[in-house]
């Protein structure tokens, strides 16, 4: 029945009047790969046609955020940046004659295939991205300084500063994020684009990890110097660093693996109607295997372990440090 629509994707049945807020809010939030309530089941796009038929402004803002998914795959795809246009160009060969004119009837927008933003003549991209966040912080500060009841806008106070507005750098959508140092790992709703809100780059998992001098929590990356500084106190102090390591970890595992085991064994029996010469013989094997496993155990971790930590050491700090 309509109150509770079947869907193509997966056997679950939800209220049809749930299932279309949930929707709507998800739409409304630029997400595309919307699962199913129950499942981690994609929702077949039919359904949210049919579900959504009422609310054909939605069912155009899904099509258009789909489009925007797909085309962000391509390298060449640049996208208009004029206010409400959404026409993308398919740029192959222009990245030495960069300046991209927009072809929607009444557009006409010239910008760049570089900055993917207006196009600036006379100014290299970085010029005009310094200029274009000066003139926003002067409009913002501008905007905050105003008392409320000056202007017809929203209040305010509840405006975003100049840098909690990042555009994603694969598909150039805008992005708010607080600017209160909090997780800098973003993921873009609209073309699903992992990047870092301090250097905004496109990331891989090990980002933190590598010496590049953005933390995964902070308002700012580390300074130069700071980053040399580091990286430079690595490079010397990572023999006695990973030596003293080794030699706390070895022994550690060959006292801390029977110990562990022996608890577990003895939480398992306990509250158990279980004789308690079987308990302290289950106990004692379970010690005495793992006392005769835990150094082979122990020499293969630190045997790997070192290797692994020495090749980050002298292959990818030094890469960083020259770059």
């Amino acid at each position: 029945p309509e109150s509770a629509p079947r869907l193509l994707s997966c056997p679950h049945r939800s209220c049809g009047a749930c299932l279309r807020q949930y929707l709507r809010i998800e739409i409304t939030e630029s997400r595309v790969n919307i699962c199913c309530p129950e499942c981690s089941e994609r929702l077949n796009p039919a359904d949210i046609r049919r579900l959504l038929r009422d609310s054909p402004h939605l069912v155009a803002k899904y099509e258009e955020f789909m489009l925007r998914r797909c085309l962000a795959a391509d390298p060449d795809c640049r996208w208009c940046p004029a206010p409400d246009c959404g026409y993308a160009v398919i740029a192959y060969g222009c990245a030495s004659c960069p300046k991209l004119t927009c072809e929607r009837d009444g557009c006409q927008t010239e910008f760049c295939y570089h900055c993917k933003q207006i196009w600036h003549p006379n100014q290299t991209c970085d010029m005009a991205r310094q200029q274009r966040a000066q003139t926003l912080r002067v409009r913002t500060k501008h905007t905050s300084g105003l008392s409320y009841g000056q202007e017809s806008g929203p209040d305010p106070c509840f405006l975003p500063a100049a840098d909690d507005i990042k555009p994603c750098p694969r598909c150039s959508a805008y992005i708010i994020k607080m600017n209160d140092g909090s997780c800098n790992h973003m993921t873009c709703a609209v073309c699903g684009c992992e990047f870092c809100w301090l250097c905004m780059k496109e990331i891989s998992d090990l980002h933190y990890l590598s010496p590049s001098g953005c933390t995964f929590w902070g308002k700012k990356p580390w300074s130069r110097k700071k980053k040399i500084l580091w990286q430079l106190g690595t490079l010397i102090g990572a023999p006695v660093g990973i030596s003293l390591i080794a030699g706390i970890a070895f022994p550690a595992m060959v006292i801390g693996i029977p110990v562990y085991v022996g608890r577990k064994i003895h939480s398992r029996y306990e509250g158990k109607k279980t004789s308690k010469h079987k308990r302290n013989l289950a106990i004692t094997g379970g010690v005495t295997l793992s006392v005769i496993a835990s150094p082979v155990i122990a020499a293969v971790s630190v045997g790997i372990g070192v290797p692994i930590m020495l090749a980050y050491v002298y292959g990818v700090v030094p890469i960083s440090l020259c770059r």
